[in-house]
């Protein structure tokens, strides 16, 4: 037997926390640009590893990281990700 879904699924609006309703395919309200995704995400994995290496007392490593976190954060502003 195989797995189907209804039809209706794929084309129900979403709903946000909001209680809006936003038709399928439209811009979510505050939601990050697909863009400036990934340095948003290397920002945080990078501010991550900084605090790890602090608690570890690596203060070295944790001001390296901190470069780089805050060099993805840039980058996001020059791409027109922040507003």
């Amino acid at each position: 037997m195989t797995a189907t879904l209804p039809a209706s699924r794929s084309a129900a609006p979403l709903q946000s926390a909001t209680g809006r309703i936003h038709a399928p395919g439209a811009p979510q309200p505050h939601a990050i640009a697909l863009a400036s995704l990934q340095p948003v995400l290397a920002a945080y994995n990078a501010a991550n590893l900084a605090g790890c290496y602090l608690e570890r007392g690596n203060i070295a490593a944790a001001r390296r990281k901190l470069v780089q976190a805050l060099a993805s954060v840039n980058q996001v502003i020059v791409q027109g990700g922040a507003q």
